[in-house]
């Protein structure tokens, strides 16, 4: 059954009991999880087994699943500490999956930019940049094979994998079952082409919807900003209408957005979600 979902960090609370609960009272089945909603580093050096069980508790207690994490660091940075950090980090979680039940860590595919892993760099669509990336996934589904997880590569207009055309590129070169796509169509459409945005998605769609484990609800607003699902000019009910009809069956995760508008936009999903008769 479909599970719909947001972004943990959307709320801002103190304990992981309290966040579970605004999850649940937003309308949510599920979160993408983020180890700094408690506290932590996003990819964090360690993390306490007691730390992972309370989480555990509390989630199974509001009814909220966590079936991805993110994992995101700069993979080709030109810091090699820095590479080296992220992938330490990478393998905590990994090695915490079972604890907390994810079997999703979404990555961030690099940057030659020093200081920000979600700034383009001209060097970014260079074989180099191309090969580096690739090194470095390959040490990251050596983890995901041990500890029985998968790499969500999501196409980021800054990033190595920047369209859907790079993320097939890799799907086919890597041949992994593995490493799979999220599909956020924000990081699909330019703003400047919002007129043509659902043709862009349908030929996104048609590049990666055979690898796709999880949808990425994030609107834009005609000025290119984010926004709420269904408060700006993205057509979620036909897109995600493809996706239905082709059989996807993952988390659609919303974020973009403020609190505030956390329920107002479960209640907008929800109603373009099929029926959960539909699946008895």
């Amino acid at each position: 059954m479909i599970q719909l979902g947001i972004f943990a960090k959307t709320f801002n609370r103190k304990t992981a009991a309290k966040l579970a609960d605004a999850i649940a009272l937003s309308g949510y089945d599920c979160t993408q999880f983020n180890m700094a909603s408690i506290g932590l580093d996003t990819l964090p050096s360690t993390v306490d087994d007691v730390q992972l069980e309370a989480v555990k508790r509390d989630f199974a207690a509001s009814s909220v699943a966590i079936p991805v994490i993110s994992g995101t660091y700069n993979m080709i940075a030109p810091d090699p500490k820095v590479v080296e950090e992220g992938r330490h980090g990478f393998h905590v979680l990994a090695e915490a999956s079972k604890a907390l039940g994810y079997s999703t860590i979404t990555l961030c595919t690099g940057t030659r930019h020093a200081s920000d892993k979600w700034k383009i760099h001209p060097d970014n669509a260079g074989e180099e940049a191309w090969s580096a990336f690739r090194a470095e996934l390959d040490r990251l589904i050596e983890i995901a094979e041990v500890h029985d997880v998968v790499l969500g590569v999501e196409p980021e207009p800054s990033n190595v994998i920047s369209s859907p055309q790079t993320a097939r590129r890799l799907l086919d070169e890597v041949g992994s079952k593995r490493v799979k796509t999220v599909f956020d169509p924000f990081n699909l459409v330019d703003w400047s082409k919002r007129d043509n945005a659902s043709d862009i998605l349908l030929r996104a769609y048609d590049l990666l919807a055979d690898s796709t484990s999880i949808i990425h609800a994030q609107d834009m607003r005609s000025d290119g900003k984010p926004c709420a699902p269904g408060t700006g000019f993205i057509d979620f009910s036909r897109l995600l209408n493809l996706f239905f009809r082709g059989g996807f069956s993952g988390p659609v995760i919303a974020h973009g957005f403020e609190e505030s508008e956390a329920a107002s936009t479960a209640e907008f999903l929800r109603g373009l979600l099929p029926s959960r008769e539909s699946h008895r």
